[in-house]
């Protein structure tokens, strides 16, 4: 074996071909998990409330300053 065949599989074959091997061992693998929720059904559950326990003041100021549950996102098209 010469030298530059040596080298390319020392740093590339043999590196793919790890990672092939660990990806099929990673992505072939099913695991549990819920049912899927289909829209047909009746939601049974309570609301979510998917915030920060406590307003927060971000402080911007005198210039209208209000209070807001969390974070918040704006920006202009």
């Amino acid at each position: 074996m010469n030298s530059t065949a040596l080298v390319h599989a020392s740093f590339v074959v043999i590196p793919l071909a790890l990672a092939g091997l660990l990806s099929l061992f990673i992505f072939t693998k099913k695991g549990p998990h819920p049912a899927t929720f289909d829209m047909s059904e009746k939601w049974t559950h309570e609301p979510i409330l998917w915030a920060a326990d406590e307003p927060a003041d971000h402080g911007h100021g005198g210039h209208g300053s209000h209070l807001t549950i969390g974070g918040g996102a704006s920006g202009k098209w």
